[in-house]
């Protein structure tokens, strides 16, 4: 019990995200829309509101903590 290794990675929250964003965006898109640009459109949609969730949103700040 004592010799156990424990190598677990670190979660890459940042990019979790991004690939969150996009699929859900694809996926709303293509439940309203219906047509395969609309998942186009989604994929791109749901990508540019992640990557503003994580530069803008996401920074803890310092009175965060």
């Amino acid at each position: 019990m004592e010799n156990q290794v424990n190598d677990a990675q670190p979660i890459n929250a940042k990019g979790l995200i991004l690939l969150i964003g996009s699929v859900f965006g694809a996926l709303t898109a293509f439940a309203s829309s219906g047509s395969f640009s609309s998942i186009i459109g989604g994929l791109v949609g749901g990508f540019i509101f992640a990557v503003f969730f994580n530069t803008v949103l996401l920074p803890q700040k310092p009175h965060d903590r």
